[in-house]
C-alpha cells in the first residue's frame, strides 16, 4: 500500500515473516485463510541493488534497486521506515536494469539521494525471486473491509561469491487498517511456524556485501501538546518498540555489542513506560505487557553483562597488571560464556513466543487496544492532557528518587541500588517528556541526572562482576583451571571495589548536585 505519511512522502505498509520453505509451500497451497481470496499469480523478479563504492546510500538509510518483472523495469528507492510496518517508497518506470536517477520524482527522493556524479552507482548485490501472490479481502463485520496482498517469496540474494536463500512471506496492505496485517500474521503463525522478520532483502544483501547490521539509538520523541494520555501511551510504546526492533538484526549478528545493548535499552524504556503509565492501562493488559517484556529483556541480559565485563571491567585491570597470568585465562573463559549467552539471545528471538508477542503488540498498537476495557481509573488517565500527565509522572518519580536517596552519604549499598534503578526510570521519563518544557531547564536537569546516574553506575559494576564470577565458577568452560580463574576473579572484583571507595566523594557530590537541581516541569504535578 502506498500511503501518505506525515511528511507527505509515499510509503508502503508491509509485514514480513520467514519460515521453512516446506512450511511456506504448504501454507501457500492450503487455502485455509478466511476471507475472499483472489487467484494465485506467479512472477519471476530479478532485482539489482545499486550504491556508491563507499555505500553512501546505505549510510543514508536508503536502498536503491531496479527490478525486472516480465518485460517491465521498475526503479525503486526505499528508506528504512519506522522499523515496524511503514517504509518510504518512491517508484518510477525505467528502460532497463540500469538505474536512471533522472527518473526519480522530485523533490524528496532526489534530496535523500543527494549529489551523485555520473558512474558513481554500481551494482552491489542482486536478488532472484519466484513470487506467488494473491489478494485477500476481509470484512470485520462492521462494514470495514481490508485488502491485503499475500506474497510468497522463494529465491536467493547474491553478492559476489556469497549468497543467502530467501523463504519469506510478505503481507502488504492495499486498503484498510494496518492492524489487519498483524491479525493475519497471527493467524498464519497458528498454522505453521513463522518468525517476524525485521530485515529487508536489501539489509540481507548489504550484510553479504560486508556491511554488518547497524545498531540504532532511539529516535527522539516529539509529543503534541494537544495530545491526551491515550495518545501519549501510543506514541511512547510505538517509539520504544521501534527502537527495540531496529536493533534486533544487530543483536542477532553479535559482532557489535551495541546491538544487544540498544535492543535491551529499547525494552527497558518500554518497561519503564509501562510502569510510569500503568494507571492508564487496563490491569489484564498491563500484566501481559510487563510479563512478556520482562522475559525478552531477561533473555538479553547475560549477553550484555558479559559484553560489559569484557569491554569495560576486565581491560583496566589487565592493563594495570600485564604480568598476571590469571587475567588472560579469565578473558578466555569469559569469552566462552559470552558466546553461550549470545546463543541464548538467538534462541529466544527464534521462539514462537517472541514472534507472537511482537505481532500481538503490533496489533494492540494499531488497534488502540488500551481503550478496550478502559473504565474508571484507566479511562480517567487516558483522558488527561499531555502536560498534566507529564507533570504528574515526572513529579511522582522525582519525589520517589529523593525519598529513596534521603541521607545518601549514609545509605547502604543495597539501598543505593534501589536509588539507581529509580534514577534510570526517572531519566527515561525525562527523555519522554522534555520536549514539552523549556529547553534550557530540561537540559540542566538532564545533565545533573545523567552525571549522578554515571557515578552510581559504578556500584552496579561491582555487583555485575561478582555475579558473573559466581556464574563462571558454577559453569566452568572445558579445560579451565578453577584455581587460576578464582584468582583472576578475585583480582577483578577487588579492583572495582577499591574504585567504588575512591569515587565515593564524587558520588555524594553528584547526588547533592542533583537533589539541588530545580525540576523543569510544573511543580505540584
Amino acid at each position: 500500500m502506498i500511503e501518505d505519511r506525515d511528511d507527505d512522502s509515499p510509503s508502503e505498509v508491509e509485514l514480513k515473516l520467514t519460515g521453512d520453505p516446506a512450511a511456506l509451500k504448504a501454507l501457500r497451497e492450503a487455502g485455509a485463510l478466511t476471507g475472499t481470496s483472489g487467484r494465485l499469480v506467479t512472477h519471476r523478479l530479478e532485482s539489482v541493488y545499486y550504491d556508491t563504492p563507499d555505500h553512501r546510500l546505505h549510510r543514508r538509510k536508503l536502498a536503491f534497486r531496479v527490478r525486472r518483472k516480465g518485460r517491465r523495469f521498475i526503479q525503486t528507492l526505499k528508506d528504512e521506515g519506522d522499523g515496524m510496518l511503514r517504509r518510504g517508497e518512491w517508484e518510477a518506470p525505467v528502460a532497463s536494469l540500469d538505474p536512471d536517477l533522472d527518473a526519480l520524482p522530485a523533490p524528496e527522493p532526489r534530496h535523500r539521494v543527494g549529489l551523485m556524479f555520473p558512474g558513481e552507482l554500481n551494482p552491489v548485490f542482486a536478488s532472484r525471486i519466484r513470487r506467488s501472490s494473491r489478494v485477500l479481502k476481509r470484512s470485520d463485520g462492521n462494514g470495514h473491509e481490508d485488502e491485503i496482498e499475500i506474497a510468497f517469496d522463494d529465491g536467493i540474494v547474491v553478492a559476489d561469491d556469497r549468497s543467502e536463500p530467501v523463504a519469506e512471506l510478505e503481507l502488504e496492505l492495499l486498503h484498510g487498517s494496518p492492524k489487519a496485517l498483524y491479525d493475519l500474521a497471527l493467524e498464519l503463525t497458528d498454522l505453521v511456524p513463522l518468525k517476524f522478520e525485521t530485515r529487508s532483502k536489501s539489509a540481507r544483501g548489504y550484510a553479504l556485501a560486508g556491511a554488518a547490521p547497524e545498531w540504532r539509538k532511539a529516535v527522539p520523541l516529539v509529543l503534541d501538546r494537544a495530545a491526551t494520555g491515550a495518545d501519549v501511551l501510543e506514541a511512547i510504546v510505538r517509539n520504544c518498540m521501534s527502537h527495540w526492533l531496529a536493533n534486533e538484526a544487530a543483536a542477532l549478528d553479535g559482532s557489535e555489542p551495541e546491538g544487544v545493548h540498544q535492543m535491551r535499552v529499547g525494552l527497558r524504556r518500554l518497561r519503564s513506560a509501562l510502569s510510569l503509565l500503568a494507571k492508564a492501562i487496563p490491569a489484564e493488559q498491563l500484566s501481559w505487557l510487563q510479563g512478556e517484556t520482562r522475559w525478552i529483556a531477561g533473555s538479553l541480559g547475560p549477553a550484555r553483562d558479559w559484553d560489559v565485563f569484557l569491554a569495560s571491567l576486565l581491560p583496566p585491570v589487565a592493563a594495570a597488571r600485564p604480568d598476571d597470568s590469571s587475567l588472560p585465562a579469565l578473558r578466555s573463559a569469559a569469552e566462552a560464556m559470552r558466546a553461550s549467552a549470545y546463543d541464548h539471545v538467538n534462541a529466544a528471538i527464534a521462539t514462537p513466543r517472541y514472534t507472537r508477542f511482537v505481532l500481538s503488540l503490533g496489533a494492540w498498537l494499531e488497534g488502540e487496544g488500551w481503550r478496550d476495557g478502559a473504565t474508571g481509573k484507566a479511562a480517567k488517565w487516558q483522558a488527561k492532557s499531555v502536560v498534566e500527565l507529564a507533570d504528574h509522572v515526572l513529579g511522582r518519580q522525582h519525589r520517589k528518587v529523593l525519598k529513596l536517596g534521603d541521607d545518601f552519604a549514609r545509605l547502604p549499598t543495597e539501598q543505593r541500588h534501589r536509588v539507581r534503578i529509580a534514577l534510570k526510570k526517572l531519566r527515561y521519563a525525562a527523555e519522554f517528556f522534555r520536549g514539552l518544557y523549556p529547553k534550557r531547564r530540561a537540559l540542566r536537569y538532564g545533565t545533573a541526572l545523567a552525571g549522578l546516574q554515571d557515578s552510581i553506575g559504578h556500584l552496579n559494576d561491582v555487583a555485575v562482576a561478582a555475579r558473573l564470577m559466581d556464574e563462571l565458577n558454577a559453569e566452568l568452560p572445558a579445560g579451565a583451571d578453577p584455581a587460576l580463574l578464582a584468582r583472576g576473579a578475585g583480582t577483578v572484583i577487588g579492583w572495582h571495589e577499591h574504585g567504588v571507595t575512591t569515587l565515593e566523594p564524587r558520588l555524594v557530590a553528584d547526588w547533592d548536585a542533583f537533589a539541588a537541581t530545580r525540576p523543569f516541569w510544573h511543580q505540584g504535578g
